[in-house]
């Protein structure tokens, strides 16, 4: 059993802010896009300014190297230096020096490393040693200037040499050198009056900070930051990216590489001058959010006010609506709250009409139960019966075939017990008949052959058989027959005809009156059979034409029966275009059935209809059938008509004496071993082509649907028999002399 989930009731006031915050999350979400756009600009804005300003310090650094080391080539050229006047050259240099503001001091040095003229150094000091040796002995082995690396001199300062080789008769004399300040490259990035906040960081070619600012003094001849030295070791000459500096502080970095070897300029803008503006645009941004939060949560409360109490009001109409009291809903403006109310109020009377509905639908069921349960009971009658009637005539037969079989019994008791077993042979058959013909009816596969009829003439005919028979000595028939003309298949108006006397028979007590009358009243043909019997109940009479359905009789049941004949009465009368009806005034008042047909006009009577002409002859035979009692006693039947008889006993072995003996007839049995009665009669066929021979071919089988026939038909047969074979019917068929009738 599954249990009903609970649901968690919501105020209406909350559900409306949340329809309010609905309507301000779309925005809100595309200010946090435009807010994230505008973060992602300012931030490529700040790393391209970053990188343009690294690009214009790069230049503006080696331009100012670039002018010292053109100034120490000219004195590298002097022709002073050719005859070796040191003392004219050391004058020179001195006379240079003030117009380099930026250099520390000058020295010439010996390829030893010894300074033979030295500017800038304090009297009485003793001579600089080359403090930065590496680019001293490049220039020794290149022959070319170079830009050297950042060393602290003697003195305590920071500069970076200078050096330009002295070239005379091609080899390196001397080395001119130029200390560049450091702090004279600081002032070059003072210059551009940057923002405090941020980091400019000029390395040289082994990784050390010539200037950093802010914090110069600190910072001079300290590596890079890991971060900065990471972000530079692509091989291209600028680029952005977050690093962080020696302070632990995140900066948008872009960087550029001078021109001289080595030699990079870096600058950081803080992250948090970046975001700066992006999170005034954010503060600003959160605050109108909750403004609009607010306003929608107060504008939710006010309309879920105004809408509460006509929905109290709608949730007592609907509480009346669920008694099955009429609702009273509220008039209110709000037409959703109108609508729902109106579908209450047809809601109630929905209900009213569903529960009527219901009422008449609950009354509709228990009668097609009751309907069911009696075609139910119906049914278990009709097996009851069925098997009451066959176990009668076989019973009959069982006996009178032990009497036969009885050495004291003599000729007239033979005969006696003869006819009994083709009495009760008949009988079976009519109830085969029956049976099978009702379920032909049923399925609509009766085929009617109709011509012109006169129903008094039908019927003053099938009383006849009737009385001939015995089966109406017991009761007085009153007879009335008008001409009517139908156009109706004779063969079933004798059936229809029949059922209903035998019916009337049944339920009318030995001495009783049954009428049977037939006339023309207008355009209809009526046949009518009356009775003064037991009669019929309402609720009996409304189904006494279904199937298998019948009235109360005693026990001893003399006239047998399976409950479907007037259910084939009504079946065939709806195949002929009529009607079939029962009127009864209730138990022990009688019956009256009328079956009324389309009325026809009279047809031309005087011309005679022409007689078959039949010719009895000797036939030679041969039966084909794989039942030894079936097979003997139908071959003793024939031999007794005078007719020459040859037998076999399957498929194969009577296609084998047809094609050799060619009887005139063979009567051959469907349901063959070895080889079915259709392909033997086919394989005949075939045989006879072109040899101008031609057997008459009788199918015999218990298949006696139309399909059958015409299956037989199609294969070759010239008639179909069903059994049990009736020995008249059988010999006027041998006894034609144009096969082509017996197909007929």
């Amino acid at each position: 059993m599954h249990e009903k989930t609970a649901v968690k009731s919501v105020p209406l006031r909350r559900r409306l802010f949340y329809l309010a915050a609905a309507g301000i999350l779309p925005i809100a979400l595309m200010s946090g896009l435009a807010l994230l756009a505008l973060f992602e600009q300012q931030r490529a804005q700040a790393a391209r300014s970053g990188l343009e300003i690294a690009r214009a310090l790069s230049i503006a650094i080696d331009a100012d190297i670039q002018s010292s080391l053109s100034a120490l080539q000219v004195l590298a050229n002097s022709t002073l230096l050719d005859s070796d006047d040191v003392s004219g050259f050391e004058r020179a240099l001195a006379r240079t020096m003030p117009q380099q503001q930026n250099w520390r001091a000058a020295l010439l040095l010996d390829p030893a490393g010894v300074p033979v003229v030295h500017t800038g150094g304090r009297e009485g000091a003793p001579p600089p040693q080359v403090v930065e040796r590496e680019s001293f002995e490049r220039v020794l082995r290149e022959g070319r200037p170079l830009v050297g690396f950042l060393a602290r001199g003697q003195g305590g300062d920071w500069a970076v040499p200078l050096r330009v080789p002295v070239v005379r008769e091609g080899r390196v004399r001397y080395v001119l050198t130029a200390a560049v300040k450091a702090s004279s490259i600081a002032d070059i990035v003072r210059r551009q009056r940057l923002p405090e906040a941020w980091v400019v960081t000029v390395i040289d070619g082994k990784g050390q900070r010539i200037v950093r600012l802010p914090r110069q003094e600190e910072m001079i001849g300290t590596p890079a930051s890991a971060t900065l030295m990471q972000l530079m070791a692509s091989p291209q000459s600028e680029g952005m990216g977050i690093t962080e500096t020696t302070e632990g502080m995140r900066v948008y970095t872009a960087y550029a590489r001078a021109a001289l070897p080595g030699w990079s300029v870096a600058l950081g803008v803080p992250e948090s001058a970046v975001l700066a503006g992006a999170r005034r645009s954010l503060a600003t941004y959160g605050a109108g959010i909750l403004l609009s939060i607010l306003v929608g949560a107060l504008v939710a409360l006010f309309i879920a006010r105004s809408i509460n109490r006509p929905i109290a009001l709608l949730r007592g109409a609907a509480q009346a609506v669920g008694r099955g009291e009429p609702p009273d809903p509220p008039a209110m403006d709000i037409r959703e709250i109108r609508d729902v109310a109106e579908a209450l109020v047809a809601a109630s009377a929905e209900r009213a009409q569903g529960e009527a509905e219901r009422d008449e639908l609950l009354r509709r069921e228990q009668a097609a139960r009751a309907t069911a349960e009696a075609a139910n009971r119906a049914k278990d009658e009709f097996l009851a019966m069925l098997g009451h009637e066959l176990r009668n005539p076989m019973s009959a037969i069982s006996n009178a075939a032990t009497l036969l079989l009885h050495p004291g019994l003599g000729d007239d008791g033979r005969r006696k017990a003869a006819h009994i077993i083709a009495r009760q042979v008949g009988h079976l058959t009519r109830l085969t008949d029956d049976l099978l013909d009702a379920g032909r009816a049923i399925m609509g596969k009766i085929v009617l052959q109709r011509r012109p009829v006169n129903l008094a003439q039908v019927a003053s005919q099938a009383l006849a058989t009737l009385k001939g028979a015995g089966r109406t000595s017991r009761h007085q028939l009153v007879e009335s027959y008008n001409a009517a003309w139908i156009d109706a298949d004779p063969v079933r108006i004798d059936q229809v005809i029949a059922n209903l006397v035998i019916n009337a028979v049944k339920y009318t007590p030995p001495g009783g009156n049954i009428r049977v009358s037939v006339g023309q009243h207008g355009e209809k043909a009526m046949l009518t059979v009356a009775d003064d019997g037991i009669g019929l109940e309402p609720e009996l009479a409304a189904r006494v034409f279904d199937l298998f359905v019948q009235g109360d009789r005693d026990l001893d049941r003399a006239l047998g029966g399976l409950g479907i004949g007037l259910t084939l009465v009504r079946r065939l009368a709806e195949l002929h275009d009529g009607t079939a009806s029962v009127t009864s005034a209730g138990t022990d008042q009688g019956s009256e059935f009328r079956v009324v047909f389309p009325a026809i006009e009279a047809p031309d009577l005087t011309q005679p209809l022409p007689q078959p002409v039949r010719s009895f002859a000797r036939r030679d035979i041969l039966v084909v059938e794989d039942n030894p009692d079936a097979r003997e006693t139908l071959q003793r039947l024939l031999e007794l008509a005078g007719h020459a008889v040859r037998t076999a006993g399957d498929g194969a072995a009577g296609l084998q004496a047809a094609l050799t003996q060619h009887p005139e007839v063979a009567l051959i049995d469907i349901g063959l071993p070895l080889m079915d009665g259709y392909e033997v009669a086919r394989r005949i066929r075939a045989a006879e082509a072109g040899t101008g021979r031609h057997a008459l071919l009788i199918a015999v089988t218990g298949y006696g649907l139309p399909e059958d026939r015409e299956r037989a038909l199609a294969a070759g047969f010239d008639a179909h028999v069903v059994k049990p074979v009736d020995s008249q019917a059988l010999e006027e068929l041998l006894a034609s002399t144009a096969f082509g009738q017996a197909a007929e």
